[in-house]
């Protein structure tokens, strides 16, 4: 399995390519500095179709590239927080107006992906699992684009990444709540952080649940926010060994920029930055 990690400045997009060449692409941002944009980018690949787009949050800056995404390539399955109706996202979004990628992820979710639950692919040796809390009025719900976002979990073999959109510490203790969500976490070894490594993503109770984690990936745009954890993240890894030889517990987009990890049946994972 190879995992793709584009650099999307403030913003999410991940490809995942299978042993048997299926496709998962998680949150579809583009890079405004650079002009990268994810349906473009495949296209030029020669990837003409994704089996799965996996959308963790219902904010611009994780579907600002859907537009581009839909033009240029077949996306076969929407995975997204169900308990969100396409109306609820457009009333969420009713305060600070709604972008052209939420807009587009709203029509499509009312119009292209309407079939019911996506049909059951075999993914080679990648499996995935997905967690959610429930869209409501507090304390039984919520009603905030973060704490609703999609927590993914990709498998491959001894390996496993989590990426959690931009979940806050409410939404992290809800899901505590479920012990399977706990087991989940415990043999996690690639930490995608949330909200871009800012502190209201951070929830060390979660952290303290994975005590395999290799490295942290914090994926944002050149300037860094001052309520960014870093340190807190770095705590936590065990770390991962650089070509030159340096170890390194947390890696960023805006200083490695895109980077790429692939899994083999082993105990260790390669990647490159």
């Amino acid at each position: 399995m190879i995992l793709d990690i584009y650099d999307v400045e403030h913003g999410a997009c991940a490809l995942i390519t299978t042993s048997n060449g299926r496709r998962v692409m998680i949150d579809s941002g583009h890079n405004a500095t650079t002009g990268w944009r994810p349906g473009t980018f495949l296209r030029n690949a020669g990837i003409v179709e994704i089996d799965r787009l996996c959308v963790t949050n219902y904010d611009e800056d994780h579907v600002s590239g859907l537009p581009d995404l839909l033009s240029n390539v077949a996306v076969h399955a929407l995975f997204r927080n169900p308990s969100v109706l396409p109306a609820t996202i457009r009333h969420l979004k009713s305060e600070d107006g709604m972008g052209r990628g939420i807009e587009t992820l709203v029509n499509a979710a009312e119009r292209r992906f309407t079939g019911g639950p996506a049909p059951d692919i075999d993914f080679g040796d990648t499996s995935f699992a997905f967690y959610h809390t429930h869209y409501g009025v507090p304390p039984f719900g919520f009603d905030d684009e973060n704490n609703l976002s999609l927590v993914v979990f990709v498998r491959c073999g001894q390996h496993k990444i989590i990426f959690p959109g931009d979940m806050e510490k409410a939404g992290w203790r809800q899901l505590l709540l479920n012990p399977a969500f706990r087991q989940e976490l415990q043999d996690v070894n690639l930490f995608v952080a949330s909200h871009h490594g800012r502190e209201n993503g951070y929830c060390q109770e979660v952290m303290n649940l994975c005590p395999r984690i290799n490295a942290v990936i914090i994926s944002d745009k050149k300037k860094g926010y001052q309520s960014q954890n870093v340190d807190e993240y770095r705590r936590h890894a065990i770390g991962v060994t650089l070509e030159n030889g340096a170890t390194r517990r947390v890696l960023t987009t805006r200083r490695d920029a895109s980077m790429m990890f692939e899994f083999p049946p082993l105990d260790r994972f390669r990647f490159w930055i």
